[in-house]
């Protein structure tokens, strides 16, 4: 079966977070190209070159909030699955709002995240 996911875009500034998901999502069959950029500037100029099916998205980042790329696809017209990946949990209406498909608190929501790419995968 064809997958749906051939390109990831994993926005995390968290040097091991960052790892930890690339590692998970490496293990998902189908998706080719897994690409890990740890700030705004990173994630937007990679945008531009690469057509990402999914991105996985932290808020907190040290040139931004990742809810300025929320807002960026919007302004872009850009539809895009976005799921938040974040411990800003007081942000997830916001970010729902904006279009983010999902919020999984980083706390807690690791396996979660990892599960709910899988389905999308489908």
């Amino acid at each position: 079966m064809e997958s749906k996911l051939n390109n990831l875009l994993v926005v995390e500034d968290n040097p091991y977070i960052g790892e930890e998901i690339v590692n998970a999502v490496k293990k998902v069959n189908g998706i080719k190209n897994i690409h890990l950029t740890k700030t705004l500037q990173e994630a937007i100029s990679s945008l531009n070159k690469t057509s990402f099916e999914l991105v996985t998205l932290d808020l907190s980042l040290p040139d931004g909030n990742g809810i300025e790329l929320l807002k960026w696809f919007i302004e872009k017209k850009i539809k895009k699955d976005v799921f938040v990946f974040s411990t800003s949990k007081e942000l997830k209406g916001i970010c729902l709002k904006y279009g983010a498909l999902a919020f999984f608190d980083k706390s807690t929501g690791f396996d979660e995240l990892i599960e709910s790419i899988k389905k999308l995968n489908q």
